[in-house]
């Protein structure tokens, strides 16, 4: 069977369609379009708080007051938060309204076809809503969106940077990367990743592997984006944290109780004349005459010595101090522990007496139902002994009353 239809001035001829795939055809349509109505509206609502974000800091920036101007951050961030809630919080609302309606205009034929479908349908729109804002957060703002930007100009202008790098040299070079910004955005995004991961490890456990593979993966972009596309960070001086090889030169190794000499202590010699074949200097007179000694920054025996560039007693003694350290420091944080707990306990100790008052209480109580029950049993125990004498006594005396039923008339002996 087929259908004929007029096309202009051609005669069309449109197979027989079964109702099945008719009705196949409505609900993509009434599923379809809708749902990707509201998705796509979803996405919108998250472009507009970002350009809202981006026209509200740069309008604050131009502000006359120094008091808007030092926070545009906080403005910023606090007023694009709000924002984000309250358009999640009614869209939660409609779109399950939509998602209901949608579902209706599908006409199920059972309630559990009924409930499939609008669970479907909520949970896809509800999804979008609620985990839109977050997927952005997580993989496109910040780093992550800077890297693909930079990656796509990057390819567009390959062959002009190609042709310029011919021409430059390398400082020249080198001074058109973008400047080194610090290592807090690199933080700030390890933050971020390990609060998604404990905030949604119980709903989603592949998260942490997840996280380790965008790790991994992070780990060679970061190495490529520090070594090609950013300049030499400026050298600045940062405390050291390894204290202990000080105070091992201070306390053990140093003559006067000071730390002068512990630059050269902790120094050790090479002989140049012991480098490989093919690995010695190309200029051995570069600075002006023959370089016999070399220093270089580790715990080793010198060349002159039994055992030359051994590993020495004093990189054993840092160690064994190093570890040390751990020991005790583990054992004093466990003994704090210990002691906040005793002084902090869980139970406060006013909760901890009304506790008890109540223990006491509940004792006295149960008590007291036993004595209660007790004299019960003891009044019935006494009340059915009484009628069990008085029921023995009455049947005694009808047992007697049996025995003699007339009495015998006396004779005159038994008178007298």
């Amino acid at each position: 069977m087929c259908l004929l239809l007029r096309s202009g001035f051609r005669l069309a001829t449109l197979p027989y369609r079964p109702d099945w795939w008719i009705a196949a055809e409505m609900v993509v349509l009434l599923e379809g379009s809708p749902l990707s109505t509201e998705i796509g509206v979803t996405f919108a609502i998250v472009f507009g708080v970002i350009l809202y974000r981006i026209s509200t800091k740069a309008a604050l920036h131009m502000s006359s007051n120094p008091i808007t101007r030092n926070h545009v951050q906080l403005t910023v961030k606090t007023t694009a938060a709000i924002i984000n809630l309250v358009v999640i919080l009614i869209l939660d609302e409609v779109y399950g309204a939509v998602a209901r309606w949608l579902t209706v205009l599908e006409v199920p034929k059972t309630d559990k076809s009924f409930e499939e479908r609008l669970i479907f349908k909520t949970f896809i729109l509800k999804f979008v809503n609620a985990f839109t804002p977050i997927i952005y957060i997580a993989f496109f703002r910040g780093s992550k969106l800077k890297k693909l930007i930079r990656y796509i100009r990057s390819k567009q202008g390959a062959f002009q940077e190609e042709e310029r790098q011919k021409k430059l040299q390398r400082y020249e070079t080198d001074h058109f990367l973008e400047p080194f910004a610090g290592l807090t955005p690199e933080y700030m995004e390890m933050i971020i990743q390990f609060g998604f991961v404990t905030l949604f490890v119980a709903s989603f456990p592949l998260a942490p592997l997840f996280a380790l593979l965008n790790n991994i993966i992070e780990i060679r972009l970061d190495a490529k984006k520090f070594v090609t596309e950013l300049r030499r960070p400026v050298a600045a001086r940062a405390k050291d944290i390894d204290f202990i090889p000080r105070m091992v030169y201070q306390y053990m190794y140093s003559p006067d109780g000071s730390m002068h000499g512990f630059v050269n202590h902790t120094l050790s010699y090479f002989n140049v004349s012991h480098f490989q074949d093919g690995k010695e200097t190309l200029d051995p007179l570069h600075l002006g005459y023959p370089v016999e000694i070399c220093r270089y920054k580790d715990y080793r025996e010198p060349p002159w010595s039994t055992t030359p560039y051994e590993i020495s007693k004093e990189f054993w003694t840092v160690l064994a101090v190093r570890l040390t350290f751990v020991i005790v420091f583990q054992n004093v944080v466990m003994l704090m522990s210990d002691v906040v707990d005793w002084l902090i306990p869980d139970i406060p100790k006013d909760i901890s007496l009304q506790i008890h008052k109540e223990k006491i209480l509940l004792v006295d109580l149960f008590m007291k139902e036993e004595q209660g029950k007790i004299h019960i049993l003891e009044s019935w125990s006494s009340t059915g002994g009484k009628e069990h004498r008085s029921t023995s006594k009455s049947n005694n005396n009808n047992n007697s009353k049996m025995a003699h039923p007339h009495p015998m008339p006396r004779t005159a002996h038994q008178q007298h």
